[in-house]
Formats: structure tokens, C-alpha cells, sequence
């Protein structure tokens, strides 16, 4: 597969396309590793649990009602909404992942700077699995 630019990536969350103002989009999916290890043992041994997802997302703020600041600031404390990801840009397909679940908003920043734009930052917490979809 060819390597994709970042800037075809799609993010939306609770049903609302917010990729025309971020600048950055991560997901980090996380393994619980339990440690098992025995005496025995002649290494470290560990068992797999459950995968933890979380996004981070920033970028320049705007405030209209059907854009980031006021999708996300209005779920913290509403419970989780979905998410979809899209890192191509495109639909699931078998060169084109997509990521989706149910994120929780765990942080949310505004910043202003003298001399500079308006940003927001948020990090969302996938409350359940994330799906990695290809077709």
C-alpha cells in the first residue's frame, strides 16, 4: 500500500464531521498487560486483557453550533457519543481502515494566544471495543 497523506483523514463524533478544523487527530489503542510471572519463570510473562482506546484531537476553535467546540463541549457529562475515523479519508475498504465505537470526552481545552488563532484541544476516552473495519 501506498503511504497517504494525513490531510484526507476524516473524524466525526456524534454525528458531526469536525476534520475541517483539526489539525491533529491521534488514537492510541492500549493492551492491559497483566503480569503473571511465576518464580519459576525465566522471564517475564504476562496475559493479555482488555484494549483501551483513546483519542486526542486539537485544532483551530470554531464556535459555529455545528462544529467541534460545540459538539464536544456538550457531551462532557452527557455520556458517551460515537466516533468514526477515517485516516484515508475514505470509506472502509481493503487499503482504507476505518476506526469506529463510543468515545467519552475525558478533557477539554481553549486557548488563545496574543498574535495567534483561537485553538481547542480534547481527549476523548473509548468507552467499549473499537472496530477496525476494511470492508
Amino acid at each position: 500500500m501506498a503511504r497517504i497523506p494525513g490531510n484526507d483523514a476524516n473524524l466525526s463524533y456524534n454525528s458531526v464531521a469536525i476534520e475541517d478544523e483539526l489539525s491533529n487527530i491521534g488514537l492510541t489503542v492500549a493492551n492491559t498487560l497483566t503480569e503473571v510471572t511465576a518464580f519459576g519463570d525465566t522471564g517475564a510473562e504476562f496475559v493479555e486483557g482488555l484494549a483501551n482506546g483513546t483519542f486526542s484531537v486539537s485544532g483551530a476553535a470554531d464556535f459555529a453550533a455545528s462544529q467541534g467546540d460545540a459538539t464536544i463541549f456538550s457531551q462532557i457529562g452527557s455520556g458517551e457519543a460515537a466516533f468514526i475515523y477515517q485516516p484515508t479519508g475514505s470509506a472502509a475498504g481493503a487499503n482504507s481502515p476505518n476506526y469506529t465505537g463510543n468515545a467519552l470526552v475525558s478533557s477539554y481545552t481553549i486557548t488563545s494566544d496574543v498574535g495567534g488563532a483561537t485553538t481547542y484541544s480534547a481527549d476523548l476516552q473509548v468507552n467499549g471495543a473499537t472496530t477496525r473495519a476494511v470492508s
